[in-house]
C-alpha cells in the first residue's frame, strides 16, 4: 500500500489508545490512525 510508504522505517514515538481507535505517532511528526468501525479495520495517515 503505497499510501503508507512515508512511515516505513520511521521511529515510533508513541501510541495513543482511545475507544475503537489507535493513533501511532512517528518521529517525523506523522500519524497513523487505526479505527474499528462495524467490525472492520480502517487505516488512515496524516502527513506532517
Amino acid at each position: 500500500m503505497a499510501k503508507f510508504d512515508g512511515i516505513k522505517g520511521q521511529e515510533l514515538l508513541d501510541i495513543e489508545v482511545q475507544a475503537n481507535e489507535l493513533t501511532f505517532i512517528f518521529k517525523d511528526n506523522r500519524f497513523l490512525f487505526v479505527k474499528n468501525e462495524n467490525d472492520k479495520i480502517i487505516c488512515d495517515s496524516l502527513p506532517e
